[in-house]
């Protein structure tokens, strides 16, 4: 049974960006009866190893967090949220796992919003990972535990659904903890703390694109009706492509190429 345990990390005492505290209110009204615990240098020691050690030292945060959210669940169980996920529904029934998480995109089989029960395998796992490690580098954690999860999991990477792994894991598909749907679970906007919610996400758009065009290819004539729209577009003149950008932005890559 995973508790009633919220954990989020925030490490290098920078303010926090608004939208996180837009995603603490989905949390506290959808989840009110959790314990919400923020994981920072206060209660986590950055020297408890080598890789957490080099990725303070050198200021990358994110890395840090990726350690700690694991040591968080698997001494104390509970939901880990990165600080960019919206909660919309109460998650209480999915409580009764032992561990799950969700697609972020296909290929990509674990997301932003990751449960597990005190002392399960799955975090420890990628505890002993970190421990093991005398280097840094920036593979995210998202990389690293789709990829745990493929080796020692088995899970089907290339299968955006429900799936049941050992260990009692449940992966569930994108719709559920990551896309940003009318009616789902929860929903990851990818702000993180380098990206403001008001500005324009490549990588957010182009998650949901691919849902949106994996559900237009798999109905029926979908392929056709997608070759009928490309084969219809518009072709646009070589003056009507630069008639769309400022004229002083022009000029200055003229200039650029011209001293080259």
């Amino acid at each position: 049974m995973i508790p009633k345990k919220i954990h989020y990390c925030w490490f290098g005492g920078n303010p926090k960006p608004d939208s996180f505290y837009i995603c603490l209110d989905s949390w506290r009204k959808n989840l009110p009866d959790y314990e919400i615990i923020e994981w920072n240098e206060s209660n986590f020691d950055i020297n408890c190893c080598e890789y957490v050690r080099l990725a303070a030292e050198n200021k990358k945060w994110a890395f840090v967090s990726d350690y700690s959210r694991a040591l968080a669940l698997f001494e104390h169980g509970g939901i880990y949220m990165d600080i960019d996920v919206e909660v919309k529904f109460p998650l209480d029934e999915f409580l009764v796992h032992r561990a799950f998480s969700g697609f972020e995109i296909k290929g990509s089989p674990f997301t932003a919003l990751w449960a597990t029960e005190v002392g399960h395998p799955w975090p420890k796992k990628v505890l002993d990972f970190y421990n093991e490690k005398t280097d840094f580098n920036l593979t995210t954690n998202t990389v690293f535990v789709s990829d745990l999860l493929l080796k020692e999991y088995k899970v089907d990477p290339n299968k955006d659904e429900y799936q049941e792994l050992e260990d009692g894991i449940i992966i569930y598909p994108s719709t559920y903890f990551c896309l940003d749907l009318p009616k789902n679970y929860a929903a990851h906007h990818f702000v993180g703390t380098w990206h403001d919610r008001d500005t324009p996400n490549p990588f957010k758009d182009f998650v949901h694109a691919h849902f949106h065009l994996k559900n237009i290819v798999e109905m029926k004539n979908g392929k056709k009706e997608i070759h009928n729209v490309v084969n219809n577009m518009q072709k646009f003149s070589t003056d009507q492509i630069l008639g769309q950008f400022p004229l002083k932005m022009l000029l200055k890559h003229i200039v650029k190429r011209l001293k080259r």
